[in-house]
């Protein structure tokens, strides 16, 4: 996982969080004399606002410091990219990673949102276990727990720590650590919360449909001759296979890049559903030769060969991109 890891609080009172997470987007808000010198690149106009705008009694090392810290939150989020991203609502944890793409800047009520694109905002790990506050260790919430608009995670063993979070890995390493359990409160019988592993039902309904397709494809004539398909390996190896894909596409089609939709899931879509898909169409299934992808992407490919249905699907977007206004 490259890049930073930082926590954002999008805006005042995360007045922004319901259009990020819409929109796919990490954003803060400036007023616009603010966001104007910032632009601008003009630190010096930046510092006069702030202290034009502090309380009286306040230093002016503290108003110098908070500037600064203001001006450069907003450069950071504008030229973020493969940064991983934290947000904290209610109970859930989402994360999400900056791309490529050029940062947005709106104005609204009389402030201006400096955004930049992020993948769709997750409240799952990779492995499809939902991210709970209540589930994570005493120790890194300490860490987490944060007022600031902006907080970079800088200190090594917690970066690593939430990278494994987001990955699905394994925490034992950190949780047996003697200090981190006796943050927890171990020896007096506390333990951490745990949350349902979806992607056990994702793999079970897989397995399900390898085994319905190979017991009614086995070369049989019903109005037309079906494909000859079998499962050329033990259904516990296949079963492995398809969870460290889902892992390994990061749980994206492999033909799509589209979110990939497990069972369960808010907001399912079953037209995206993860679903087995033979690369080869006329092979078996085999661990080298499946891949993940959506269930519709699935249903249109059918039996076209591999590199042949992506360079068709490459060629219905040129034409959609081109005719758009």
């Amino acid at each position: 996982m490259a890049g930073e890891i930082l926590i954002a609080m999008t805006g005042d009172a995360n007045e922004l969080w319901a259009d990020c997470l819409e929109r796919k987007l990490v954003a803060l808000s400036y007023d616009k004399p603010y966001f104007e010198a910032w632009r601008a690149g003009d630190r010096e106009e930046f510092l006069r606002l702030e202290m034009k705008a502090a309380p009286k009694g306040v230093t002016e090392s503290d108003v110098k410091g908070r500037a600064t810290t203001w001006f450069n939150r907003a450069t950071r989020i504008a030229e973020s990219e493969n940064d991983v991203w934290l947000h904290r609502a209610g109970n859930d944890l989402y994360w999400a990673t900056t791309t490529e793409a050029d940062p947005v800047f709106e104005e609204y009520d009389g402030k201006v949102m400096i955004a930049k694109p992020v993948t769709p905002w997750s409240r799952r790990n990779r492995r499809t276990v939902a991210l709970t506050w209540n589930s994570i260790h005493p120790k890194a919430k300490d860490y987490l727990t944060t007022q600031q608009a902006v907080f970079r995670v800088a200190d090594p063993m917690m970066k690593e720590y939430i990278e494994a979070l987001i990955d699905g890995g394994d925490l034992d390493r950190w949780h047996q650590l003697r200090e981190w359990k006796n943050r927890l409160g171990a020896d007096k019988g506390k333990s951490l919360g745990s949350n349902v592993e979806l992607s056990e039902l994702v793999l079970s309904r897989m397995m399900m449909t390898i085994r319905d397709t190979v017991r009614n494809s086995n070369g049989q004539q019903v109005l037309r001759t079906l494909k000859d398909k079998r499962l050329l390996c033990p259904e516990p190896e296949m079963k492995a296979r398809l969870a460290h894909l889902m892992i390994e596409q990061k749980a994206l089609c492999a033909i799509t890049g589209l979110p990939l939709h497990v069972d369960g899931q808010e907001n399912l879509d079953y037209d995206m559903l993860a679903s087995v898909d033979r690369i080869d169409s006329n092979g078996h299934y085999e661990p080298e030769n499946v891949q993940l992808v959506c269930r519709f992407v699935n249903f249109w490919k059918c039996s076209q060969e591999n590199g042949k249905f992506m360079e068709l699907l490459d060629k219905v977007v040129a034409v959609r991109l081109s005719t758009d206004p």
